[in-house]
């Protein structure tokens, strides 16, 4: 007697033990679960980004909420040149950033008045460093990162977190910002001085 066909679905995939280059797969297939799974793992972290962004927590909400609609919608563009979650987060940044646009609430410093083109900006920036965390609690540390972070402009917040914690290059970051590298450059200077003054105190918590 000739055995049974095989039933592909007689071992389904473990969701919340599969990786994310899996769930991907499965999702682009056309399963819903596997995206559901995607963005119950990451959806804090895309929050987080959203918040530090936009500092209102129902903004926030909302644009992440858009966020995984359009990721779910364009998760065939989707071909892993980054990391599922880099992917996502690049789109909530996006849609932070058209929200913080249509708000109109970006800032320029006289500062971008420098010329762009000869690199003006540039030769006037020292060497700046701070390292005044050293030493601390981390959650403490990123407690008090927030507070700061909380204090800046949008423009400067904005320029930080693409540059410093997205790793985006100069160029890159104008170009979601709509506007010219040496703005860029001035805004991350004065966003690095103004949040190295905020964290001042992070120096005195360190001696006994």
């Amino acid at each position: 007697m000739a055995s049974p066909p095989s039933n592909p679905t007689a071992n389904p995939v473990s969701y919340p033990s599969a990786s994310d280059t899996e769930l991907v797969r499965l999702a682009q297939e056309g399963e819903a679960l596997a995206f559901e799974e995607l963005v119950a793992r990451h959806r804090d972290k895309v929050y987080a980004r959203a918040f530090s962004m936009m500092r209102n927590e129902d903004e926030a909400v909302d644009l992440c909420q858009e966020a995984w609609v359009k990721g779910w919608q364009r998760l065939r563009q989707f071909h892993g040149e980054a990391s599922f979650l880099t992917w996502m987060t690049r789109i909530v940044i996006n849609l932070c950033l058209d929200a913080l646009r249509r708000q109109k609430r970006f800032r320029s410093e006289s500062i971008e008045q420098l010329d762009d083109e000869a690199g003006g900006v540039e030769r006037q920036m020292p060497v700046f460093t701070v390292n005044p965390t050293e030493g601390l609690e981390r959650e403490e540390v990123r407690k008090r990162i927030d507070a700061a972070m909380a204090r800046l402009s949008d423009a400067h917040r904005t320029v930080l977190i693409l540059h410093e914690f997205e790793g985006l290059e100069y160029r890159e970051v104008a170009k979601r910002m709509g506007c010219s590298i040496g703005t860029i450059m001035s805004r991350l200077f004065y966003a690095r001085r103004r949040l190295a003054g905020l964290l001042a105190d992070l120096r005195e918590a360190r001696r006994p």
